[in-house]
């Protein structure tokens, strides 16, 4: 059966061909988004997963960027007990880097730092990795870490100049989380910040809380939420992380929506490909009624024959979209490509094949065999 369902498969190839191709774009597609998804994904878990503290912000700020708080709560949250020292931070997206336009959402962000307060801290949030020159230091003005992101993307390297909007910036060390998004910025000390950027003075945009025992920062967070919740939110570092999963959760389901309506059309083109195969073959399907096969050998070998496109395509698909995943990894994002990404994909094009070769198997078998026979 496996050697007469090939060759009837070979039979028209351009049909055939365009079947399998339609299973290999909607599997590799699937492959290569969720795989981005996933990727960036673990960028922002692992940069997360070293933070200690929280952070508190605006209670309707949402983006840390739309996000103001006047510097006066710093002395307010340190009393609340199990909180260590407040840090006030600034963020904001960049006008022009050099001199170019830069797009607001996916730019580099500037972000000033109370240097003096930072350096009373041992951990105020997540802390990257130093790849080349130094930290800040007290008295450091005019000068900036950037992110690994920016180094390569601007081609820039300690010593050299970074102008933010209107003010130029030495730069004295790189750094690097593990995370594309969060080292694409610019940290400079707050007053720079300020100036570069038009932030007013005397606020921030957030505060990040470092506590006494980072093993409380959950009941720490839920203390200032119960005596400041009306004015301002706090959360644990910790949290964002399952945050960000809870979005990439969301945004891993729509991927998977698109590619479901993929592969509807691929099992559309499936159907049309088994359906014009088994009227063209109506003569021979009554021969072989004739000689013996039942109607459920008809059914057998016309469901086999659609699988066996659904197998060549998803096979097909998972290479195409593996290949294309690692591609993307090398030069443009992260991905992160699982075995049961490859599995889903896999057993999804075979039931996608074996559905399409439900109705076209259930044509061929009610055929007549006197009157298949008599056919012209």
């Amino acid at each position: 059966m496996l050697k007469q369902s090939f060759m009837n498969l070979s039979r028209h190839k351009l049909r055939t061909a365009l079947s399998v191709l339609g299973i290999i774009l909607g599997v590799s597609s699937l492959i290569l988004l969720v795989s981005v998804v996933d990727g960036i994904r673990l960028d922002i878990e692992n940069a997360f997963s070293k933070a200690q503290g929280a952070r508190v912000s605006s209670l309707h700020g949402g983006d840390p960027v739309l996000s103001q708080l006047d510097e006066s709560w710093i002395p307010k949250l340190e009393k609340i007990a199990g909180v260590k020292i407040a840090v006030g931070n600034i963020i904001q997206s960049t006008r022009f880097v050099d001199g170019k336009q830069q797009d607001l959402f996916s730019g580099p962000r500037v972000l000033g730092i109370d240097v003096d307060r930072s350096l009373k801290a041992t951990s105020t949030g997540f802390s990257g990795e130093l790849l080349e020159g130094r930290d800040f230091k007290s008295a450091d003005r005019g000068v900036a870490l950037i992110g690994k992101a920016v180094q390569d993307n601007f081609d820039k390297f300690v010593g050299t100049k970074i102008k933010v909007n209107d003010k130029s910036f030495t730069i004295v060390g790189v750094y690097t989380t593990g995370s594309d998004l969060i080292d694409n910025s610019i940290l400079v000390p707050i007053d720079d910040a300020r100036e570069a950027t038009g932030f007013p003075k005397g606020k921030v945009s957030y505060f990040n809380v470092q506590l006494v025992n980072p093993k409380d920062d959950q009941v720490v967070v839920d203390r200032i939420n119960l005596i400041y919740g009306d004015k301002i939110m706090a959360q644990s570092l910790s949290d964002f992380s399952s945050q960000f999963g809870q979005l990439f959760d969301s945004i891993t389901a729509l991927v998977v929506i698109l590619a479901s309506i993929a592969s509807v059309v691929a099992a559309v083109g499936v159907i049309n490909t088994m359906l014009m195969s088994v009227l063209e073959r109506f003569k021979e399907i009554g021969a072989l009624k004739a000689v013996g096969w039942t109607s459920e050998n008809i059914m057998a070998l016309v469901v086999f024959e659609s699988v066996l496109v659904g197998i060549i395509g998803g096979l097909a698909g998972v290479l195409l979209g593996v290949a294309l995943a690692g591609f993307t990894n090398s030069f443009l994002l992260a991905t992160h490509v699982s075995t049961p990404l490859i599995l889903g994909s896999f057993i999804g094009a075979v039931f996608v094949g074996l559905l399409a070769g439900v109705y076209p198997a259930f044509v061929a078998s009610r055929m007549d065999p006197v009157e298949a026979l008599r056919f012209e």
